[in-house]
């Protein structure tokens, strides 16, 4: 049995985080889609349509916004899973660093308790 390698813990450790912060702190309507791509912040309407490219270690990986979603329709990266998630709140591509989220609207979350 092939025992797990540092990197295969931190990439199971940062996919956790995101699924857990997208079903805890993202709101369930959203109207913005937050870019990182390799360290810079970017900030697009989910109202306006179009096809945004995004530069990461790798190359180019392009992120559509259609009808108020988003998903990524090309990537460099080797397995291209990113481009097979569907429709989503919470997109990433961590081998080209580039990593989006949805959040705005109704039902943004003003506080947090715990």
């Amino acid at each position: 049995m092939r025992h797990p390698h540092a990197a295969d813990i931190a990439v199971f450790g940062v996919y956790a985080l995101a699924i857990a912060a997208s079903l805890t702190l993202l709101p369930s309507s959203s109207d913005t889609l937050y870019v990182d791509a390799d360290g810079e912040e970017y900030a697009y309407s989910l109202s306006e349509d179009g096809i945004y490219p995004f530069a990461g270690p790798l190359g180019i990986t392009e992120i559509e916004i259609r009808d108020g979603e988003a998903r990524i329709i090309s990537s460099p990266c080797p397995n291209g899973t990113c481009m097979r998630s569907a429709w989503t709140g919470m997109l990433c591509c961590l081998p080209n660093r580039v990593i989006a989220t949805t959040s705005g609207g109704e039902g943004e979350v003003d506080a947090i308790s715990g």
